[in-house]
């Protein structure tokens, strides 16, 4: 059974979505579970506040991390993926909806207000957007999500009518048509009578291909460029202008591309490199990690002996804040816990020292100041 956990302000919203047509027959057989869960009731304060208003000032309020991540961490499992639903976020399309259909415990995490404190990203494990076009929250686009999901669950509806689905070839739906066989001088095509089962479907493939490339040209210029299978942990890209397969991509692996481009002869190149072993990728990652740590002590030593130096300790304090945000999003998933803890106490001693230096070289120059006055 799908589980569907929503963090959201405005529990109300999901009444009628949750009651009504295919999402409430899902429920009741259960097929999928949704459970709304009021962020509120995590707030610390007596009023349960969940919002503030940012540092460095601006317009609005952001929503607060500390109620998010208790509620996070109350709701969430072994295998739970967290998503949060927002603008910079992956677009939500047909392919996305039956990735999604695999999982078995889904947290959506509706915004509201401004946004979200930036430290909520790193609970999360991928943001989602359902176009790019404003809401007043995210309430509306987890609706979107778990409808589109719960209707590709076993059993949910009949499997044929999925298939057939807009955007499931990348092509629209064929024309449709019910009684009477005439409207309005309008008639039913003479195939659809015809009672010739093959003829009715080479013409609904005919149609679908017209349809879409008079209403959506984008999808079938999109469908041209490359032909993807998954095969286990692979997926096979063919390009219809070559009529081959032209490359293999793998899923869910570490890529990267080399610092110069590799040529073998006239044979070919390497522009990109994909690891699988977890070990190897390990490796990398503790490289590229060590290599740019290397350089911020460094940078901090020269920091910390340049009495004068300010803008070099802004400067090192944005690097070290960029290395920590390359890690999370980068590494992490391949890094222990250990190894990433030890990291990030380091990381966390480097800021104090520049931290400490400023608040010493402050302290120098309004005792300067003082002194010189009463002279």
């Amino acid at each position: 059974m799908m589980k569907f956990k929503v963090l959201t302000l405005f529990p109300n919203m999901f009444e009628g979505f949750l009651t009504e047509s295919i999402m409430k027959r899902a429920i009741d057989e259960g097929k999928v579970k949704i459970s709304i869960n009021n962020i509120r009731d995590y707030s610390t304060d007596k009023h349960k506040k969940v919002d503030d208003t940012p540092y460095g000032g601006g317009s609005g309020m952001l929503l607060m991390c500390e109620p998010v991540f208790e509620a996070v961490n109350d709701l969430k499992r072994k295998n739970t993926k967290v998503i949060m639903m927002s603008p910079d976020g992956v677009k939500f399309d047909q392919k996305k909806a039956y990735e999604l259909s695999k999982e078995k415990d889904i947290i959506l995490i509706c915004g509201h207000y401004e946004g979200f404190d930036e430290r909520i990203n790193s609970i999360v494990d991928e943001k989602i957007s359902i176009g790019d076009y404003v809401l007043t929250g995210g309430e509306i686009p987890s609706m979107v999500i778990m409808d589109s999901v719960t209707r590709l669950l076993p059993g949910v509806i009949k499997e044929e009518s999925h298939i057939n689905d807009s955007f499931n070839d990348n092509l629209l739906d064929y024309p449709q048509y019910t009684k009477p066989r005439e409207y309005n001088g309008m008639k039913v095509p003479d195939v659809l009578l015809s009672g010739d089962h093959e003829k009715i479907k080479e013409w609904r493939k005919e149609e679908a291909l017209k349809k879409t490339k008079k209403e959506r040209p984008d999808l079938i210029e999109e469908k041209n460029e490359t032909e993807r299978k998954k095969i286990g942990n692979y997926t096979l890209m063919q390009d219809d202008s070559k009529k081959k397969i032209d490359s293999i991509n793998i899923n869910d692996a570490y890529n990267f591309k080399p610092k110069n481009r590799v040529k073998k002869d006239e044979l070919g190149s390497i522009s990109k490199i994909i690891l699988v072993e977890p070990s190897f990728i390990e490796t990398i990652a503790k490289k590229n990690i060590n290599k740019k740590l290397n350089v911020l002590l460094k940078q901090v030593a020269i920091v910390i002996n340049d009495e004068t130096d300010d803008e070099g300790a802004e400067y090192v304090l944005g690097e070290i804040a960029r290395l920590e945000n390359m890690i999370i999003s980068n590494y992490e998933k391949y890094l222990s816990t250990e190894y990433i803890k030890l990291i990030k106490n380091k990381l966390l001693m480097l800021k104090e020292e520049i931290k400490y230096k400023q608040m010493m070289r402050v302290q120098t120059v309004n005792y300067g100041n003082e002194k010189g006055r009463s002279l």
